[in-house]
């Protein structure tokens, strides 16, 4: 099958939104509703997901990693262009699968499809999302925001489950475990619309809290002192707002 007849009949279909032009042409519209914001991320294969991954999976954790990027900022998911690298030797049932977990998921969290890109190639499979989001509030919550000294410090979720999931789906012994890496589970719009109505600042956590909190800390010219007994960690259960301290003055 050509890469166009698998745009066709995989990604296509897909596409609903008015400025796509139904993909004839080579840039699409975007909705003009301001402010709006943008985000891009990629997924290569061997290091952001394994080969033998359920590629449903892969495409939802590529549209999540992008919509947890756009609600850290106060905002919510509004368009997309997707980007695709895919093997040779890889099955047209593979990519069809992996469309449904996209398509599922842009479903799921109310985004159009604008366009993008398809290409063949020797492999690895490499997948990247460009997500525009709008802004609930007058403009995005910036990492290097307004924090100032005696601010709290929250985060949503629960931390560990990237490195527990990963060790999981490593070894096979906690399918569970495993899922919350492959598909990430992200806050509810309620959190974002508190993060747009009262956060000085703010970001995804992707690296890990401590690094996270230092980039967060940097970027305000602030420090930023953690109660370690209070980070909630990994573990089953519904996810929680949790109080990790407080922004400070030095380099806590």
């Amino acid at each position: 099958m050509s890469e166009r007849r698998w745009i066709d009949t995989y990604i296509r279909p897909l596409v609903r939104a008015e400025g796509a032009d139904k993909l004839r042409d080579d840039v699409a519209v975007l909705t003009g509703a301001q402010p709006l914001i943008a985000t891009m991320d990629t997924l290569v294969e061997g290091i952001h997901f394994f080969r033998g991954d359920q590629p449903a999976t892969v495409g939802r954790k590529l549209v999540r990693q992008n919509v947890s990027d756009i609600y850290a900022k106060g905002a919510l998911p509004v368009e997309a262009m997707l980007s695709v690298a895919w093997p040779f030797d890889r099955i047209e049932l593979d990519f069809r699968f992996l469309m449904e977990g996209i398509g599922d998921d842009l479903s799921e969290f109310s985004i159009a499809l604008v366009g993008g890109d398809l290409v063949r190639c020797q492999g690895p499979a490499v997948l990247t999302m460009t997500l525009t989001g709008r802004c609930l509030g007058a403009g995005p919550v910036r990492r290097d925001g307004r924090a100032q000294v005696g601010d709290a410090v929250w985060v949503s979720g629960e931390i560990g489950w990237g490195a527990l999931g990963l060790a999981a789906a490593k070894d096979g012994r906690n399918p569970v475990w495993a899922e919350r890496y492959r598909v990430p589970v992200l806050p509810s719009r309620q959190l974002v619309e508190r993060v747009a109505r009262h956060a000085r600042a703010s970001m995804d956590v992707s690296d890990g809290l401590l690094i996270d909190a230092q980039a967060l800390a940097d970027a305000n010219d602030r420090g930023i002192r953690i109660d370690l007994e209070r980070v909630p960690l990994a573990r089953p259960g519904p996810s929680r707002y949790s109080l990790l301290r407080q922004v400070t003055g030095g380099d806590d």
